[in-house]
C-alpha cells in the first residue's frame, strides 16, 4: 500500500514531465496550465502523504533516510512550482526540476531500506545540515549572478548617458539583457535562500528544544543578518512587479541584498562577533579564545 501511495504522486509528477517534454510539438498556454496543474496536484498528494507519515511516526521532522529524501524531493518540487509560476511560460522549468524530484522519490522508495534507523541517522541532523548548506550556497550563487548583472546594468547606463560606449574597447550587455539576467537570478535565489533558512531554523529549534549546547539562538548575529538578507530579497522580488521600481532602484536593492549576503557569510567571522554558528563556534569549542 505504501508504494502504491508513492506511485500516485510520482506518477503525477511523471505526467507533468511528459507535458513539459511535449513542448517540442505543442504550443500555446494550455500546455503550461496542464503541466503546472499536474505539478501542483502531485505536490499536494505528496504533502498529504508526508503529513500522514509524520502523524503515524510521531516525528514532526524527518528522521530516517527514507523520510529525509522524500522530504527533500517535496522541497525541490515546491521550488520548481514557484519558479514555474514566476518565470515566463516559455521557460522549461519542469524539464530540469521534475527529473530531480522523480530521481529522489525513486531512490527513496526502491533503494533506501525502511527498517531500523541507523545510528548515524538517529536525528538526521547531519543530512539536513548538509541540505541547509547546499540550498544556501545555491542561493548565494544566484545572488552573486544578480549582483554582477546589476553592475553591468549600472555601467551600461552610465556609458549610454556619457555616450562613451565606443571609447572603451569592449561592449556590455544591453540594459534589457542585464535586467533579464538580474530578474531570473533574483527569482531563483529567493526560494533557495528561503528553503535553506527555514531548514536551518527548524534544525536549530529542534536542537534548542532538546537542550543541546550547540543550538543556534534566534538572536545570533548570523541569524539576524540572514533574516535581514531574506527581507531585502523579498522586497526586491516585490519591487520587480512594480513599474515604478524598475531599473536603477531595483539594482540598488540588489546591491543591498548582496551586502547582507556578504556580511552573513564572511562579515560576522571577520568582525569576530559572538556567533554560535560557523568557524568561531568551532574554534571556541576547541578551546581557542
Amino acid at each position: 500500500m505504501d508504494r502504491l501511495e508513492i506511485l500516485c504522486f510520482a506518477g503525477t509528477y511523471a505526467l507533468a514531465l511528459a507535458v513539459e517534454l511535449s513542448r517540442v510539438v505543442l504550443r500555446g498556454s494550455l500546455r503550461w496550465y496542464v503541466g503546472v496543474g499536474l505539478m501542483l496536484l502531485g505536490w499536494l498528494v505528496q504533502t498529504a502523504y508526508l503529513g500522514n507519515l509524520a502523524y503515524t511516526s510521531g516525528n514532526a521532522l524527518p528522521v530516517t533516510p527514507f523520510e529525509s529524501v522524500m522530504a527533500l524531493s517535496w522541497v525541490v518540487a515546491l521550488i520548481g512550482l514557484y519558479l514555474a509560476a514566476r518565470w515566463p511560460k516559455q521557460v522549461a522549468v519542469g524539464f530540469f526540476t521534475l527529473p530531480v524530484v522523480l530521481g529522489l522519490i525513486a531512490g527513496a522508495a526502491w533503494f533506501i531500506p525502511r527498517g531500523p534507523v541507523p545510528a548515524g541517522w538517529r536525528d538526521a541532523t547531519a543530512f539536513w545540515g548538509t541540505i541547509h548548506g547546499v540550498f544556501l550556497l545555491a542561493g548565494a550563487v544566484c545572488a552573486c549572478l544578480a549582483f554582477a548583472a546589476g553592475l553591468m546594468y549600472m555601467a551600461q547606463m552610465r556609458m549610454l548617458k556619457s555616450k562613451s560606449i565606443k571609447k572603451h574597447g569592449f561592449s556590455l550587455p544591453s540594459l534589457e539583457q542585464s535586467e533579464r539576467v538580474n530578474r531570473g537570478a533574483v527569482t531563483a535565489a529567493f526560494p533557495l535562500l528561503t528553503a535553506g533558512l527555514l531548514i536551518g531554523m527548524l534544525l536549530s529549534a529542534v536542537e534548542l528544544n532538546r537542550g543541546a549546547s550547540h543550538g543556534v539562538p534566534w538572536n545570533d548575529p548570523k541569524v539576524l543578518s540572514a533574516l535581514g538578507m531574506w527581507l531585502v530579497f523579498a522586497v526586491l522580488l516585490h519591487a520587480r512587479t512594480r513599474p515604478s521600481m524598475r531599473g536603477r532602484a531595483v539594482m540598488k536593492l540588489t546591491f543591498a541584498a548582496f551586502a547582507f549576503l556578504v556580511f552573513t557569510w564572511v562579515g560576522v567571522e571577520a568582525l569576530r562577533l559572538p556567533s554560535a554558528h560557523g568557524p568561531i563556534r568551532e574554534a571556541r569549542a576547541g578551546g581557542e579564545p
